[in-house]
């Protein structure tokens, strides 16, 4: 009875991704609906299917909230413990204007129901042009993991970098610090990326440099459409 039962769950859920697919032209058509609704069902592999399902709301800030279920199911009918997927999610995005000089500021939160894992993250990116040849970036960040049930302590992460970009070369060289711990331990890393010609670019990137043995990698990729 167990077996036939966890084959029906399996099937419903396949039911609703192909019912989905099918009225994807009929959601469209409702646009108002649409853009307050999210739904958004994906098989992601043979016998394993995700969805999300939340809402927006039309606030000063961009709020969403929802929820990601998941479940997969081995060839004998059960169903692996480590398969299911409920998460809570949260998120609070304020966007600047066009042509506004002040920051993207975000909030989000996800709690994991099943072992009571979490994390909340406050972030800030502000873009603006320093000249006529030259854009900068940079962008804060402060994140809180809440290990729930694991044996895992909580970790606390302070996050910074900064983006410098010339945009009619294409170069930018970027540098990033990371905080973990309350200041115990401390990571940075430096890239550089330049295109060289249409479809190949150039980037490097190092970490730790200030320590005595730092690690980096040089990559050049080629880009091909057809």
């Amino acid at each position: 009875m167990a077996s036939a039962a966890k084959h029906a769950l399996l099937g419903v859920l396949a039911t609703v991704l192909s019912l989905s697919q099918a009225g994807s032209a009929g959601a469209n058509a409702s646009p108002s609906a649409g853009d307050l609704m999210i739904w958004s069902p994906v098989k992601v592999a043979p016998r394993t299917y995700k969805t999300t399902v939340g809402f927006r709301l039309p606030l000063a800030w961009d709020v969403s909230a929802g929820v990601d279920l998941g479940l997969a199911g081995a060839i004998n009918g059960t169903i692996p413990r480590d398969s299911r997927l409920a998460t809570f999610w949260w998120m609070a995005v304020d966007h600047p204007g066009r042509f506004s000089n002040s920051p993207m500021r975000e909030m989000a939160l996800r709690v994991d129901t099943l072992n009571g894992a979490g994390s909340l993250c406050f972030g800030r990116t502000h873009s603006w042009i320093a000249s006529e040849d030259l854009d900068m970036r940079s962008s804060r960040s402060l994140s809180l993991n809440y290990a729930g049930g694991r044996n895992e302590p909580t970790l606390i992460t302070a996050s910074q970098a900064v983006t410098v970009a010339v945009p009619w070369t294409g170069t930018s060289i970027s540098a990033s610090g990371n905080l973990k711990q309350v200041g115990s331990i401390f990571s940075s890393a430096v890239s550089f990326q330049q295109p060289i010609a249409p479809h190949l670019n150039f980037s490097a990137s190092f970490t730790d440099p200030q320590k005595l043995t730092p690690s980096g990698n040089l990559r050049l990729d080629y880009r091909v459409r057809w």
